[in-house]
């Protein structure tokens, strides 16, 4: 059971920490050029990017994790582990 709850806390922190940090990659490469449009609606809409990349991205981030560690750990118990 432990291996369950710390494979999922390390997908839940990959996930949290890839879908909040992608708005800001993604302004950042927008606003090589300050006065560029796309620069200009990435700040609009920032806050709508963040809530959606958390839950979109951040939750296929941690469901893919969460399944290779898993599988990893099963392979590791039968003793097929690498």
């Amino acid at each position: 059971m432990l291996s369950r709850r710390s494979s999922l806390l390390t997908a839940f922190a990959a996930g949290l920490l890839v879908g909040i940090s992608y708005p800001y990659v993604d302004i950042a490469l927008a606003c090589r050029e300050p006065m560029s449009e796309a620069c200009v609606w990435g700040k609009a809409y920032f806050a709508l990017t963040m809530a959606v990349s958390v839950v979109l991205l951040g939750g296929i981030v941690t469901g893919v994790l969460y399944a290779v560690l898993m599988w990893r750990r099963h392979r590791q118990s039968r003793g097929d582990g690498v």
